[in-house]
């Protein structure tokens, strides 16, 4: 795993999602180091040198795919706090901002079945894992669950419909809790998830945490081991 590396980035383009998700897309200004999809990174706002202490931060997964990493890092943040609410009021295009990076355990064995369970912005976690595979053309097994409230927190669009259709081993369905988005209508259902999932499957869990302490509980009732059941937990 590579050590981690301290970096100015600069803020190439803005998404705004909805009023409270932002995605970021950085050019970072050094080298970054090799990373693999489903790591995170810590993003500060105030300046930094080597002279002082890394400053306030918070960490955010990395949505760009490894290959990407020497011309762009993107990340997208849901305001949850003060210190959320800056970056969203304090980044700009062309704003400049430091991050440190790789870290995280949350990764991805590319020979077993992968269950991706995704609540809301949970989704963030999976995004360079499914970009790589895009790179790849994978034909690794993937199978994505992906609930939100609404046609508005429908994020990734794009991405996800490049998966379905260029990626013949990729599956997704999607829990629309207002049913106004194909799929199945209301919340997320780990037991219909467990029961469509191989034997032998890796599940993996990101959301909000009682999703994530409900599901994981869940799945160990129903008789799922706990190393087949990985949580990004990092928040």
């Amino acid at each position: 795993m590579a050590n981690p590396v301290k970096i100015k980035a600069t803020v190439k383009q803005v998404v705004k999602h909805t009023a409270t998700v932002t995605s970021y897309h950085l050019v970072p200004q050094g080298r970054v180091p090799k990373f693999h999809a489903g790591q995170f990174l810590h993003l500060a706002l105030d300046a930094y040198s080597p002279e002082q202490q890394w400053p306030e931060s918070r960490v955010f997964s990395i949505a760009s795919s490894p290959a990407e990493r020497s011309h762009e890092l993107a990340v997208t943040i849901s305001v949850k706090g003060r210190f959320t609410a800056r970056i969203i009021q304090t980044l700009k295009q062309g704003s400049e901002c430091w991050l440190k990076l790789p870290y995280g355990e949350f990764l991805f064995p590319p020979d077993r079945h992968l269950t991706l369970i995704a609540g809301g912005v949970g989704i963030t976690p999976y995004l360079s894992l499914l970009k790589q595979m895009l790179e790849e053309k994978s034909e690794q097994s993937v199978t994505l669950f992906y609930g939100v409230r609404s046609t508005e927190h429908y994020l990734f669009g794009d991405l996800l419909g490049r998966c379905s259709t260029e990626l013949a081993h990729f599956g997704m369905t999607t829990y629309c809790e207002d049913g106004s988005l194909p799929g199945a209508m209301g919340i997320l259902d780990i037991d219909a998830i467990h029961a469509s999932a191989p034997d032998n499957s890796l599940f993996y869990l990101s959301g909000p945490p009682l999703m994530i302490h409900s599901f994981k509980s869940r799945l160990s009732d129903l008789g799922v081991d706990i190393p087949r059941i990985r949580v990004d937990d990092w928040e």
